[in-house]
């Protein structure tokens, strides 16, 4: 058959990173319908995502190496995109098909994709666009099923192809790990390359202690499994977490001096020093993620500054800090678990609770209570 009979294949996607499960549904692909080309389009940012991804460069070595170690690299079929990361703004899937349909006038074409998306394509962007220009071509992954009740046509692919939440890897490459859906060479390049926060968590090992270091990535990984309910982007609270207690072994005058730095025109600062400088890491661990890390999101700020005292007004990703650094798994009181159990049922009532039990054991020891912590105190009480 010629070429520009021969189907071509859009596989759209974040790819970030790709898995086992996109090689999968590749080669599956290949074998089934035997196109001209199948192309991988790795997006600059899909509108169901809560952050940018990994840089398109990154993303595209990583897909040759998943290719590579699948046995499809050198497949003449198979071409790696840069159309939507050259775009750089969220490109609509109905703007990816107009865009392959012109190059290949005459070929039919197909929209690659696991059977878990089928469930949600009414709700994509000129949905019957896509339909009139393209014809959807799922595999059907454990758990999902292929929605032929939904009104939605298409080709099904032969077999059954393994279910990777690219989620939970990254939650899991943001702590640390090495998940088991990622091709092994994946791995590897993602290490050589420190993508996933792996820069972060090294320079973050120098700075703490073992214990300390271990408390951040507990605090980390209760941030990501709380992170969606409590409406905050994954990568942010990976990243506030980690850093939330970065100052927390600085020698006491460069604590001093990191603290004084975030917030030199107010008072308290000098007055949390002088009745309780363990309390001015919070500061400190601010000013130090921004010189140090090169964090300038505000929110991420925000949550390190807030998270040992609280304060009223606080946002999403801050309350989410102040929670986990309270709640996480590596701490043994018994209050601990009980806010960790209440997170996941109701946030905010663990929010409160979080609070309550700090400024509980702030009076009970007969120190200094910090101000910022009774105010925010107040301000959930007026607010109930």
């Amino acid at each position: 058959m010629p070429d520009e009979k021969r189907p071509v294949i859009i596989y759209g996607g974040s790819f970030d990173p790709p898995h086992r499960g996109h090689t999968a549904l590749a080669a599956a692909a290949l074998r089934q319908l035997n196109p001209a080309v199948l192309y991988f389009v790795p997006g600059f940012h899909t509108p169901f995502k809560d952050l940018r991804p990994a840089a398109f460069s990154g993303r595209a070595a990583m897909l040759k190496a998943a290719l590579a170690e699948a046995g499809l690299a050198g497949r003449k079929e198979i071409k790696i995109s840069s159309f939507e990361a050259d775009q750089k703004r969220v490109v609509y899937t109905y703007e990816t098909v107009a865009h392959f349909r012109r190059l290949h006038p005459g070929a039919p074409v197909y929209f690659l994709m696991g059977s878990d998306c089928l469930a949600g394509f009414k709700g994509w962007r000129r949905p019957g666009f896509i339909l009139k220009n393209t014809r959807l071509l799922a595999g059907l992954r454990p758990g999902c099923a292929m929605h032929r009740r939904s009104g939605v046509p298409f080709t099904a692919l032969a077999g059954r192809f393994p279910r990777a939440d690219s989620t939970r890897i990254r939650a899991e490459l943001f702590l640390g790990g090495r998940p088991a859906q990622l091709h092994r060479a994946v791995l590897d390049l993602i290490a050589a390359r420190s993508l996933y926060l792996a820069r972060e968590r090294a320079l973050l090992r120098k700075l703490l202690s073992p214990a300390r270091f271990a408390h951040s990535l507990h605090t980390a990984e209760l941030a990501l499994r709380l992170a969606g309910a409590a409406g905050v982007p994954q990568q942010k609270a990976a990243l506030a977490a980690l850093l939330h207690d970065c100052a927390r072994d600085l020698p006491a005058a460069e604590l001093r001096r990191c603290c004084l730095k975030r917030a030199p025109r107010t008072a308290l600062p000098e007055l949390t020093l002088k009745e309780a400088p363990v309390l001015a890491h919070a500061w400190a661990g601010a000013a130090l993620a921004r010189e140090k890390f090169g964090v300038k999101d505000a929110e991420i700020l925000e949550a390190i500054e807030q998270h040992a005292t609280g304060a009223p007004g606080m946002g999403p990703l801050a309350r989410l800090i102040y929670v986990s650094d309270l709640a996480n798994q590596g701490r043994a009181f018994r209050e601990a678990k009980l806010v960790r159990a209440l997170a996941f049922k109701d946030f905010e009532a663990a929010f409160r609770a979080a609070n309550y039990i700090k400024l509980v054991y702030a009076f009970s020891g007969g120190g200094w209570v910090h101000p910022l912590s009774v105010s925010l105190w107040n301000s959930l009480q007026k607010k109930r």
